[in-house]
């Protein structure tokens, strides 16, 4: 599924998002499932071209998407 659109953080560097990815699913594990699968923030925004982070600066945060429900 690749890249989620760019998010935005405000001073204290908090964002908040609520994302629908249509191309992907969350569990099951299709081949497409995004479960159980890395997330990382980068500190500046992707230019959808560069490859393969984007030109999108060093990595800030990461984590792993898990189904918890």
């Amino acid at each position: 599924a690749g890249d989620m659109e760019n998010l935005k953080s405000n001073a204290e560097g908090v964002s908040a998002v609520d994302v629908l990815l249509p191309a992907v699913t969350l569990g099951g594990g299709a081949a497409n499932d995004v479960a159980n699968r890395a997330v990382v923030v980068h500190a500046n925004a992707d230019d959808y071209r560069s490859q393969p982070a984007g030109n999108a600066g060093a990595r800030v945060a990461c984590g792993v998407i898990r189904v918890i429900r």
